[in-house]
Formats: structure tokens, C-alpha cells, sequence
């Protein structure tokens, strides 16, 4: 699978909250976008979009900025790339295009809905915090 530029960026955030979780204090959108390469004018729709899935928090005026709004353990990567491209479940025909007729099925569906729901299940059985783990000492550019 393939992330948009969005799904990307978003993971990305959510990995330099992750890394900066148990500090006391917030990570600012400047912090932010400089760790992860991200687009400075592009990193608050960004982590608006951790807010809104309830994966972030944040906290206006001095001495505030963003944070994991729960343990980074607590936190699947599907809810992370899903918080960013919706719903990961194909409904495109890959033969047919369109939507897919699961009442008359085409000869890969099967396969393909397979395929799917091992990555959808990968992905909600990884931690960000393990993600994270991995991360530390890697760049992230």
C-alpha cells in the first residue's frame, strides 16, 4: 500500500510525538515539522487530524503545543494511518474499476480482500510506541 502525502506526513507526526511522550511538556508545530522534514505551513492539518482521531492533544498560548493524548502503546499504527486516509478497506474493483460487486465477484477478489485485511491486521497489531522504539537512532527524513 501506498500512503498519500497526508498519510505520510501524518505517520511522520505521530512518530515525533511518540519519541517526545513522557516528557512533561508539549512539542511545538515548529519541533515537529524540523524532525520530521514535514511542511512547517501543512503541520498544523496535520496534527488537527491526530485531534480529531484522539490520538493528540494540544494546549494554546505559552509554553503549549501537541502531545499524545494516550500512551503510545495504547496507540495501533492503524489508527494512525487511518486517521489520515480514512478507512482502509478496499471497495475498487481491481479488474472491473468501479466499485466493487461483492455479489459478483471477479477472480482476484478474494485475494485481494486477503491481502488487505493481513495489512489491516499488521497494522493494528503494531504499536506506534514499537514503531517508535525501532525509529530511535534511524533517520527520519
Amino acid at each position: 500500500m501506498t500512503l498519500s502525502k497526508t498519510g505520510d506526513y501524518t505517520v511522520r507526526a505521530a512518530l515525533a510525538l511518540a519519541i517526545s511522550y513522557g516528557d512533561d511538556g508539549y512539542v511545538t508545530i515548529a519541533d515537529v515539522a524540523e524532525r520530521m522534514d514535514l511542511p512547517r505551513t501543512f503541520t498544523p492539518q496535520i496534527l488537527g487530524g491526530l485531534i480529531r482521531a484522539g490520538i493528540a492533544t494540544s494546549k494554546a498560548g505559552r509554553g503549549g503545543g501537541y502531545r499524545l493524548a494516550r500512551d503510545p502503546n495504547d496507540i495501533s499504527m492503524i489508527q494512525v494511518v487511518e486517521a489520515a486516509e480514512g478507512p482502509l478497506i478496499n471497495s475498487r474493483c481491481t479488474l472491473r474499476g468501479g466499485q466493487c460487486r461483492r455479489d459478483d465477484r471477479c477472480v482476484v477478489h478474494d485475494t485481494w480482500m486477503a491481502a488487505g485485511e493481513a495489512f489491516r491486521r499488521e497494522l493494528a497489531r503494531t504499536s506506534l510506541a514499537t514503531v517508535a522504539g525501532a525509529g530511535r537512532g534511524h533517520a527520519f527524513r
